[in-house]
């Protein structure tokens, strides 16, 4: 399936200088060619726009982005063309806590269609491991792995479901050489077999250099070379650059470039990618009206069959049928397959969302530290503000630490939720990108698993601390009450933390550090805010006070701990004025307010949260 690009041009606003936005052009109308069966090599010095390239060509990267795109000589729909294609990141991006079996068998029950038996999965899953050397860390974990294993690793994912279309960027960063070799190799094996393999690579050893057989070379975004990589120094050497006996034609080549006037005219002669440069006249045949004949001979076949690869018989290995699939056939077939929602994923959102949780769920139970911390965090922090109002629950003179104490305990569930996932979730949001981007799953059941999985070990550890604050304070030993009480502490905790979701979704774990502490700032300042003179708040500040969850966590607890008819508080002194509980609530002018209107105020701030988050996330993976 060969790809062709013409007049690409990439545009990034870097700044603003008197309210107008200054622009740049990272490529500048460069053309070009990738063809399948050919390992191809985006080649440059550092900010000539390689990863620019690739992230346009992929679809990785959109805004910004104009030109003509071109698959199999037909113009590129974005839509189909991601069923088609996968993209490897150049940080090897795999999820944690998961060894090479789990996380191989998670991609297949996600890519590989529903219908399919859980014996042709198996053998899918072993196949691809045994060819591509990864048997032996079948049962290591992730982050064990070295940086050749990993980057094995996340080819080997992606091969399940058999793009005809492979895009890496940098894959051999941080490699050495041996391991470095093995990956090319790899690579151009994978080319062989009938697919457009594309990467992006610095400045390659010579050995490595032949290794690839198509090479495109950028300079301050213009192609000054695009051809094969035997043609390279003759190519050179007819413009007056000849290329030194012994020296590596790939550092040449960027030395060359380092010369403006060199830029200028390599990019002239080249015109700009539209040159391709052979020893000899390159054919490279792709019969179209051949491949249609083929396809409605098989169009008896599964749809299904178009898209991933199939078990032709017992003893044919994975890899061996990838080699006989034709990705013009692929195309074609997908193509007229286009309008058929049903193959937007391999599989259902329902199963989806259930593959997802149960990945995630065993995520957070082998993350026995992450649970240790939380759970020590607890329980400390409950300890603590028990000892602080320990036994002054029933005390009718302390009317203010009662307020303390409602205004303690929210702001701990607030401030605990919101910042957790400030500091881990952009992260994550980069894996999840590759993910979606690769077709996975979708954005929905993705979602719906985050939330659902985090529910478990949150509302355990929140009931432990609502356990040791309330019975340290001396709260009525009242089923109800106390589990209305953890229900208020619940519902705070997941408005914080949806909160915290959607400052993570949208910012980096350095900018989010900041904004969560500012994000918070004015919720504290309006659960605060007046209790002294309530009864003379303006409306308009009532109003106000309702956008912040954390008032009307503490509302909410206020008539949980003294409504729903509290016997009045114990007095020492000749006088208790709000030894009744009636009297403070009057006082607070909450009296005529219900606990349920605050918790569902609460529980609609915490959709906003949530929605804000859903849509930070389709605005991220949409660029």
């Amino acid at each position: 399936m060969n790809l062709e690009f013409n007049n690409l041009t990439y545009t990034v606003v870097n700044h603003r200088i008197r309210g107008k936005a200054k622009s740049r052009d990272i490529l500048k109308s460069v053309n070009g060619k990738f063809f399948s069966g050919q390992l191809s090599a985006i080649m440059g010095p550092s900010g000539a726009g390689k990863s620019s390239l690739l992230n346009a060509l992929s679809g990785y990267r959109s805004a910004g982005v104009t030109g003509e795109f071109l698959v199999g000589g037909r113009p590129r729909n974005d839509h189909e063309f991601h069923k088609l294609s996968c993209y490897i990141t150049q940080d090897d991006l795999l999820q944690p806590l998961m060894t090479v079996g789990e996380l191989m068998n998670l991609a297949a029950a996600l890519k590989l269609p529903s219908s399919s038996s859980a014996a042709f999965r198996k053998s899918t899953v072993d196949d691809i491991l045994r060819n591509l050397g990864l048997v032996d860390q079948e049962n290591t974990r992730t982050e064990a792995l070295s940086g050749g294993q990993k980057k094995r690793l996340s080819i080997a994912l992606e091969l399940v479901n058999n793009p005809p279309i492979f895009f890496l960027d940098e894959p051999t960063s941080g490699l050495d050489q041996v391991t470095t070799t093995h990956c090319v190799k790899l690579l151009r094996n994978l080319a062989k077999q009938g697919r457009t393999v594309v990467c992006t690579i610095h400045q390659p050893s010579a050995s490595i250099f032949e290794q690839f057989d198509q090479v495109y070379v950028l300079a301050q975004g213009l192609c000054v070379y695009q051809g094969g990589t035997s043609a390279l120094v003759p190519f050179l050497t007819s413009v007056g650059l000849a290329c030194p006996r012994h020296h590596n034609p790939a550092d040449f080549v960027i030395e060359v470039t380092e010369s403006q006037s060199n830029i200028d005219t390599l990019s002239n002669l080249t015109q700009n990618g539209k040159s391709f440069q052979t020893d000899e006249i390159v054919k490279i045949t792709n019969i179209v009206t051949n491949m249609e004949l083929q396809v409605k001979k098989s169009e008896v076949q599964s749809p299904l069959e178009n898209v991933t690869f199939q078990r032709r018989n017992s003893s044919t290995s994975v890899i061996s049928q990838i080699s006989n699939i034709s990705s013009t056939m692929a195309w074609l077939k997908m193509r007229r397959l286009s309008t058929d929602s049903n193959i937007e994923y391999a599989t259902s959102g329902f199963v989806q969302f259930r593959v997802l949780l149960l990945r995630m769920l065993l995520q957070i139970r082998r993350n026995t530290l992450g649970i240790q911390i939380q759970t020590v965090h607890h329980i400390l922090c409950g300890l603590l503000i028990g000892l602080c109002f320990y036994g002054t629950a029933n005390d009718g003179v302390q009317m203010f630490n009662h307020l303390k104490f409602c205004i303690g305990v929210t702001i701990f569930f607030a401030y605990t939720q919101i910042m957790v996932p400030v500091l881990v979730y952009p992260q994550e949001v980069k894996l999840v990108k590759k993910e979606y981007f690769n077709r996975w799953y979708g954005l929905a059941p993705y979602y719906a698993a985050l939330t659902v999985s985090k529910l478990p070990l949150q509302v355990f550890l929140n009931v432990i601390f609502c356990s040791l604050v309330y019975f340290m304070a001396g709260l009525p030993v009242e089923l109800f009450r106390f589990l209305l009480f953890c229900l208020v502490g619940n519902v705070v905790s997941l408005a914080g933390e949806g909160l915290g979701l959607a400052i993570g979704s949208h910012f980096s774990v350095t900018n989010g550090c900041a904004m969560g502490p500012l994000a918070i700032a004015p919720f504290l300042g309006l659960a605060i805010y007046g209790f002294d003179f309530a009864k003379s708040i303006p409306w308009m500040m009532n109003l106000l006070m309702k956008v912040s969850f954390v008032r009307c966590g503490v509302v909410a607890l206020v008539l949980t701990v003294f409504g729903f008819g509290r016997q009045p508080l114990e007095c020492d002194d000749l006088y208790c004025h709000f030894a009744k509980p009636n009297v403070l609530l009057d006082y607070l002018d909450i009296s005529r307010t219900s606990v349920w209107f605050e918790i569902g105020s609460m529980v609609t701030l915490m959709l906003v949260f949530r929605s804000l988050c859903y849509l930070a996330l389709r605005r991220r993976f949409a660029t």
